[in-house]
């Protein structure tokens, strides 16, 4: 999984401002004590060791991105919508504007082609998806990916969920119209060859975009699209009131809203100009942190346990918890190696950070190294594919939180 659940859940599995009290979670516990470090004998490299100030966004192409993190804080999980779609996809896209490499392309476009969306989708603002999985092998699972696109009015939403629905597919077979019996106005298609199906929906200022298709039936080549447009409604059903809850900003007042209001970002290892990612830096509640699970269930007990109520993924993650021992507990559970890992050099001079090198079979959102360290109420882990730039990523969080308090 995304994050440093990843690193406890992908080991796991595969055998298996700091402010005075945490937004939904008990007030910070105040035990525990963090090891004596000399920040300027530090390898940091060419990261900052200093909190930085984020304020509002200088751009539309940001204030767009944090619009569609504040929509993935609400939407519902897989694990709502079917409690057997526990397995996330660390590697896949969230947070999305459009549908070009550019914009961070949505997952419903590993199905969907993209040509005739910017001109289907007129006065869009931002997507999110989510991805859940019933089995972690996927020829023998079943799958829902399910994106809300927000749009500037009602209008424009409706008109887009038409036009949307008439895009290509990227698969070969028939496709045929389908039916949701408990949203009539849903768009459907359904395409047997693939066990796939399709639905669009506009309600308010947004349209969902439903997918699911049964990847075990279609090795098995069992056709049951009663049981996938269940799912689907479901999910719509999940999603309709979710969206009740979220108060989309005026386009116009998106520059407006603050990207770091708990100073999370700012207390982050920044990501390096130029690198590649999947996902935009971005802080999420608990609850939208999932979404970037590996196992959804067994990284919210571990939230759960450690009092997590932030998350930010940048350059590092870092985990915000209900106080120092509680973060040092979480440190503790997720550094647990087993046989497809094996412990790499720590970097000199930080004695509580610990590195593994992964050893196993490829995997989803899998990085070679991966460095961890708690300090005060924070936890966090940085990878890379070479351990000197995973070393000196820890090195630089740790000095950037001993700096910050």
């Amino acid at each position: 999984m995304h994050s440093l659940i990843k690193s406890l859940t992908a080991l796991c599995v595969a055998t298996a401002i700091a402010s005075t009290a945490a937004c939904g979670s008990d007030s910070p516990d105040t035990s525990g004590t963090d090891p004596s470090v000399d920040l300027t004998k530090l390898d940091t490299g060419p990261y900052a060791t200093t909190p930085r100030r984020i304020d509002n966004a200088q751009n539309m192409v940001v204030a767009r991105y944090m619009e569609a993190e504040r929509l993935g804080n609400i939407m519902p999980l897989p694990t709502e919508v079917d409690p057997a779609l526990k397995y996330g996809d660390p590697s896949g896209t969230h947070a999305f504007l459009g549908a070009g490499k550019e914009t961070h392309s949505s997952q419903m476009f590993r199905w969907l082609r993209s040509d005739n969306f910017d001109e289907a989708a007129q006065n869009y603002v931002a997507g999110y998806s989510t991805i859940g999985l019933s089995n972690k092998i996927l020829n023998l699972s079943y799958e829902l990916v399910n994106s809300v696109l927000i749009f500037s009015d009602e209008d424009s939403a409706r008109a887009a969920a038409g036009k949307l629905s008439e895009a290509g597919y990227y698969m070969d077979g028939q496709v045929d119209p389908g039916r949701l019996e408990k949203y009539p106005d849903a768009i459907v298609r359904q395409q047997a060859k693939d066990q796939t199906l399709f639905s669009w929906l506009a309600t308010g200022k947004y349209v969902i975009v439903t997918i699911v298709q049964h990847h075990e039936n279609k090795q098995l080549d069992v056709s049951d699209f009663p049981f996938m447009s269940a799912l689907a409604e479901k999910t719509v059903a999940a999603t309709i009131p979710a969206l009740e809850k979220f108060v989309p900003t005026p386009p116009d007042k998106l520059m407006t809203v603050p990207i770091d209001p708990e100073n999370m970002r700012g207390r982050t290892v920044r990501r390096p100009e130029g690198d590649s990612f999947t996902n935009v830096p971005g802080t999420y509640t608990v609850h939208g942190a999932l979404d970037f699970a590996d196992d959804i269930e067994e990284a919210r007990r571990l939230y759960e346990e450690a009092g997590v109520d932030l998350v930010t993924f940048d350059g590092a993650d870092l985990y915000r918890t209900k106080g120092p021992a509680a973060a040092a507990k979480l440190f503790e559970a997720t550094t647990q190696p087993d046989r497809f890992s094996r412990h790499a050099p720590s970097p000199a001079g930080l004695p509580n950070a610990l590195c593994f090198e992964f050893k196993g079979p490829k995997g989803r959102g899998l990085v070679r190294y991966n460095c961890q360290i708690h300090y005060d109420r924070f936890a966090a882990q940085a990878s890379s594919s070479q351990l000197q730039d995973a070393q000196q990523k820890i090195s630089a969080q740790y000095a950037i939180l001993a700096n910050s308090k």
